[in-house]
């Protein structure tokens, strides 16, 4: 039997089926996003499946002559694209095979879908989802915010583990964007894609707290139910994981089955937490003012640190605090703040502590996720932390996206970007998410697919720089050097003081022939080393666009050594290709395990 792609119906190969007339993949229930050119390449070689497609009969078809494009790179990152899509591996191949210097063949056995199979089946319904939306504070007291901001921030935190695998919790930074909005509930909803809202207030008097929380259907508006909590502020701690089990019981009886509490470490005393707050609060702060490190913004750390060690003072054994702890100080690490390994040696010692005060505790598992691929490489360690962190609270976009990132490192292309999709849907509007969401595409040599997604972010903020910077990086790569120069020079011009984005800047230069330049802004690099901590790694990055190898290793040596986070993407970061055919590579890669 003929099964081939240029026929009409559509053609089933594992389990995909794919319909050249809707051009349009699927597999069970799900549609496989291909871009054009992947898609092309594909029903090139299901026309001749078994034969060889050579790279010669590739171009002819997609880039004919008069096209101006780098032919081999734009050839393998579309390749690449469709293994991705196809979940397939280059070592193993079950779909695609590469003939070295030929071209590739489809080696997968072809089919017809079955009458009844024809159309797929209907989707299994999705759990309902919620939004937690910030509380607000009724206290005369401006000051009390940090107490009605956290309390919010918890009841998230615990809702996404008390309900895990029921009802998907929208994450935080989403449902601030609409602190005190004039918008309808429907609206939001819409927003965020959230089927139901939970909306509440909290009042303060004297020794006493209030707390009101009501639930709200998002699309006709309906209200299910409201309830009041009033207790003492001493027992704010009891109170909160009160109101919280009886939210997730009440969302329960409307929503879905009950989900089993998980196992509580020791309470802290009513000062304790409240100082545990006052660290959320900073923290979050941080966050709030975009997540790019700029002068003073690196404040918000000391003063998160500050207030988790105040409560870790009044109360040792809070579990909560020491996670927390762990989470900023791996964040000092990531953006450069501190030594590196200092930074992740401290990470290592406050989650392990937190670990054995509360073993279900999830931010201590993604903390310790964080330590391992950052600081141990123990990629397999990392991996079980991430997925520990995950199965105690599915909710937690955090987790996904850092184990998107691990996947994309690993070079585990279809499983790194469906990880990243996860996280961006539990928090559709945080830039964080939509730019780590950039990364991993970039990583696994979805350029255009990096691209997408940093405009989608910047849609959100026109002025997030971590979205800019990485856009102009998946422009280089594919050969798009105008766009790629003009977005590291407004990034460089917007934050001057950003080495990241120099050393960028500087690689980018010297790979289109303005080596002078590059020096200049290496050279800019140096001077900011002065007044901080710089990172090897980016540093190796333009010592490689400038071909200056001995450089680049001597960097990425004391990357080793330093512990740059970076690092752990050496594979995965096509701006080292050129130092790749070199024996210190292949040592480096063996000591890192990858």
């Amino acid at each position: 039997m003929d099964v081939t792609a240029g026929t009409e119906s559509p053609l089933r190969f594992g389990s995909f089926v794919l319909d050249v007339r809707s051009r349009e993949l699927r597999t069970g229930a799900r549609s496989v996003r291909l871009q054009e050119q992947p898609f092309e390449i594909l029903c090139m070689m299901l026309e001749r499946p078994g034969h060889v497609v050579t790279r010669e009969e590739l171009r002819r078809r997609l880039w004919p002559d008069g096209t101006f494009v780098d032919f081999e790179h734009s050839l393998n990152a579309a390749v690449k694209r469709l293994r991705a899509a196809l979940g397939d591996d280059a070592d193993n191949p079950r779909f695609v095979e590469t003939l070295p210097r030929r071209g590739y063949r489809f080696i997968c056995a072809l089919g017809r879908p079955a009458a009844d199979t024809a159309e797929p089946p209907p989707a299994t319904p999705s759990m309902p989802r919620l939004a937690v939306l910030p509380f607000l504070n009724l206290t005369e007291d401006s000051c009390q915010e940090y107490f009605t901001d956290g309390l919010t921030e918890e009841m998230i935190a615990q809702l996404g583990q008390m309900c895990r695998g029921r009802i998907g919790v929208i994450a935080r930074w989403s449902s601030a964007m609409f602190k005190d909005t004039r918008l309808r509930a429907s609206e939001v909803g819409q927003a965020l894609k959230a089927d139901y809202l939970l909306e509440g207030s909290v009042r303060r008097e004297g020794d006493r707290v209030r707390v009101t929380a009501r639930l709200i259907h998002a699309a006709d508006e309906t209200h299910l139910w409201a309830e009041s909590y009033e207790r003492n502020l001493t027992e704010c701690l009891s109170v909160q994981a009160e109101v919280a089990a009886r939210i997730a019981q009440s969302l329960s009886v409307e929503l879905a089955p009950a989900a089993p509490l998980p196992a509580q470490g020791a309470a802290a005393s009513a000062s304790a937490y409240q100082e545990y707050l006052r660290g959320r609060y900073h923290w979050n702060n941080y966050w709030n003012m975009r997540g790019d490190v700029r002068p003073g913004h690196e404040a918000c750390f000391d003063q998160a640190l500050s207030g988790f060690a105040q409560a870790l003072a009044l109360e040792p054994h809070f579990a909560p605090a020491h996670a927390m702890t762990a989470r900023v100080h791996v964040g000092r690490a990531e953006f450069y703040l501190d030594q590196p390994r200092r930074a992740l040696e401290i990470a290592r010692t406050s989650a392990k502590r937190a670990l054995e005060l509360e073993p279900g505790l999830a931010e201590s598992h993604l903390a310790l996720g964080d330590v391992r691929r950052m600081l141990e490489w123990d990629w397999r360690g990392a991996e079980l932390a991430y997925a520990q962190a995950i199965a105690l609270n599915p909710s937690q976009e955090n987790a996904h996206r850092r184990y998107a990132v691990l996947l994309a490192c690993l070079s585990r292309r279809a499983e790194a970007v469906r990880e990243a999709e996860r996280a961006c849907d539990m928090d559709p509007l945080c830039l964080i998410v939509g730019v780590s969401s950039a990364l991993v595409q970039y990583l696994v040599g979805e350029y255009d697919g990096a691209i997408e997604r940093c405009r989608r972010t910047m849609d959100l903020d026109p002025q997030f720089l971590p979205a800019q910077r990485l856009l102009a990086a998946a422009n280089l790569q594919l050969g798009r050097t105008r766009d790629a120069l003009e977005g590291l020079e407004a990034v460089h011009a917007a934050a001057p003081h950003d080495p990241i984005a120099a050393a960028w800047l500087a690689h980018a230069k010297a790979v289109t022939g303005d080596r002078t330049g590059a020096l200049d802004r290496l050279a800019h690099v140096r001077k900011l080393g002065q007044a901080r901590y710089l990172s090897p790694f980016h540093i190796a990055i333009a010592h490689a666009g400038l071909g200056d190898t001995d450089e680049a290793f001597a960097a990425l040596e004391t990357a080793t050594v330093e512990a740059d986070p970076a690092l752990a993407s050496i594979v995965a970061e096509p701006r080292f290709e050129p130092l790749r055919a070199d024996p210190r590579y292949t040592r480096l890669v063996d000591l890192l395990g990858l």
